[in-house]
């Protein structure tokens, strides 16, 4: 039976709709979700319903229609050298190498990701000329990981070209070698989600108690309150913002929020705001999502084959010797 990432977990869940839910609201959210309200109005519509999928998933019940949904392929966000692609897999065995790999990466230096407030289409060419730059010179993981290249030679390297083509910054150089920028990123996978589930009741009814009192003290007011449910702006330029702000409280959607008060609290600080409490509800989704997988006993006879391929999860080339 196959295995997943918390990866692949969510991208299964990303990639399912539920026919005849167009809103959750207080009540059904209360009866078919989880019976706190408090936490109800942690999420927008497009998080309750995927909560609603993940419960509907696990549970097995069968009297909703779930439908493939597509999902569009991930926006280039232009921060790291590797671009990022390839199916979501999932695993025949939980010994699969594969399910261990993680992440691995190089980050574009900080004087390249603010070049795109300067110039968004001249930030677009530099980042393809590094990318075209990294394949031209060899400069791999494995390379870096093996010691043939480090933080010191792609530095230097791009401090001789991009800084002078482009009128941006160098990357300026520390006394300690600790302060170097660092140009590898890794991030280890957990493997499989776990099948044998340790679960404290009493501590997720602590920390979900928690999670309430935090978003409570940072939400203090309606306005606040409000705003919250658009945090998913939060990497929008500034005009991005504004706009979508303004469209909703226009169209009556946004309440208790002034076109002013964007001007007076400030853009960068509401970005601040949302980062608080996305980590929050971050924290939130995880431990409902455990919950879930504790109430309905998460095992590997959970999820199907053939109802991975339905929803377009690829088999893995290694362990399935494809």
């Amino acid at each position: 039976m196959p295995y997943l990432t918390d990866f692949s977990y969510r991208q299964l869940i990303d990639r399912i709709e539920i026919k005849d839910i167009e809103r959750i609201d207080l009540h059904f959210f209360k009866k078919n979700i989880y019976e706190n309200e408090r936490i109800f109005y942690f999420f927008n519509q497009l998080e309750l319903k995927k909560l609603f999928i993940e419960k509907i998933l696990l549970s097995g019940e069968e009297k909703y229609n779930l439908v493939h949904k597509e999902v569009p392929e991930r926006e280039d966000n232009y921060k790291y050298v590797l671009s990022i692609k390839g199916n979501v897999k999932y695993h025949k065995t939980n010994e699969c190498p594969a399910l261990f790999k993680g992440f691995k990466n190089f980050f574009m230096p900080e004087c390249v990701v603010r070049f795109a407030e300067i110039d968004r289409e001249k930030h677009k060419e530099l980042v393809d000329e590094i990318r075209k730059w990294f394949i031209e010179n060899n400069y791999t993981v494995e390379r870096y990981e093996n010691g043939e290249i480090n933080d010191t030679i792609l530095t230097n390297h791009f401090n001789s070209i991009f800084p002078e083509k482009y009128n941006i910054e160098r990357i300026t150089r520390s006394q300690i070698k600790e302060g170097d920028f660092k140009w590898y990123v890794e991030r280890k996978s957990k493997g499989p989600i776990q099948i044998e589930q340790k679960f404290d009741n009493e501590e997720f009814l602590k920390n979900i108690d928690d999670l309430i009192v935090r978003r409570e003290m940072l939400c203090g007011s309606p306005t606040m309150q409000n705003l919250s449910k658009y945090d998913f702006l939060v990497e929008k330029e500034d005009f991005e913002i504004k706009t979508k702000i303004f469209e909703s409280i226009d169209n009556g959607f946004l309440k208790m929020v002034d076109k002013v008060f964007l001007d007076t609290y400030g853009i960068e600080n509401l970005r601040k705001f949302w980062r608080n409490h996305l980590e929050i509800k971050r924290i939130a989704t995880n431990q409902l999502s455990e919950y879930f997988k504790w109430t309905y006993n998460y095992n590997i006879q959970t999820f199907k084959e053939v109802f991975l391929d339905d929803f377009n999860l690829k088999p893995c080339h290694l362990c399935y010797g494809i």
